[in-house]
C-alpha cells in the first residue's frame, strides 16, 4: 500500500496536477479589472492618494491659522506689557475708544454730507440757507 502512495521506490509523493486553460484575451481582461481596482483603491480609498491630498491640504491651511494667530498673539502680549507700564497708553485708549475727557478739553466733531449717489454732489441739510452749495 505505501508503494502505490509513494509510486515505485522515488523519494516524493506524486501528485497529479490539472492544468486550467484560459485564452489569452480572457486573461488580459482580468488583469486589466484587477489593475483598475487596484488604482481606485490607491486612490479613493482610506489611505488613498485624495484622502492624502485633502489632509496635507488641511494641515496647510491650520499652519497658517497657527502663524497668524501666534503674530496676533504677540501683538496683544505687547500691547497688555505696554497697558501695564505705560499710564499714557491707557488714557490713550480711554480717550479714543471710550471717549474720556479732562477737564478743560474741547470736542471738535466733523460732520461729513451725505453725496447724492446720482451726480456726486453734496445733499444740502436743513441748516443750509444758501442756494449754492460749496
Amino acid at each position: 500500500m505505501l508503494k502505490i502512495l509513494w509510486g515505485q521506490g522515488n523519494k516524493y509523493l506524486r501528485v497529479k496536477r490539472k492544468s486550467i486553460d484560459i485564452s489569452p484575451k480572457f486573461a488580459r481582461i482580468l488583469l486589466v479589472i484587477i489593475l483598475v481596482l487596484i488604482t481606485v483603491f490607491f486612490i479613493t480609498g482610506d489611505a488613498g492618494l485624495w484622502n492624502l491630498w485633502m489632509a496635507q491640504k488641511e494641515i496647510r491651511s491650520l499652519k497658517e491659522r497657527i502663524d497668524e494667530l501666534e503674530q496676533k498673539n504677540t501683538l496683544l502680549a505687547a500691547e497688555i506689557e505696554r497697558l501695564n507700564s505705560d499710564p499714557f497708553a491707557i488714557e490713550k485708549i480711554a480717550r479714543e475708544k471710550y471717549g474720556y475727557l479732562r477737564p478743560g478739553d474741547k470736542v471738535y466733531r466733523l460732520i461729513t454730507l451725505p453725496v447724492d449717489e446720482a451726480d456726486g454732489k453734496h445733499i444740502p441739510s436743513s441748516l443750509d440757507s444758501s442756494s449754492e452749495y460749496p
